[in-house]
């Protein structure tokens, strides 16, 4: 049974970590606040499904950078 537990971590983490990467990507060329943080909550092996679809249901009104004024 551990086997087959640490077999399923390993295999979520195998599917999040390129959904992750390309979520940061995208994140970052729509210029959105804290891009790092769609990277960190995909990765938990547990929830990471979660916030991949609000990122696809919600990337448009999602918070952007504010540009700076001097």
């Amino acid at each position: 049974m551990p086997d087959l537990v640490v077999t399923l971590l390993i295999s979520a983490l195998a599917i999040q970590f390129p959904i992750g990467i390309f979520m940061y990507l995208d994140a970052k060329r729509l210029d959105l606040k804290n891009p790092e943080l769609y990277w960190l909550g995909v990765i938990v092996p547990a929830g990471g499904f979660a916030v991949v679809l609000y990122y696809l249901s919600e990337r448009k009104t999602l918070p952007k950078n504010e540009p700076e004024t001097t």
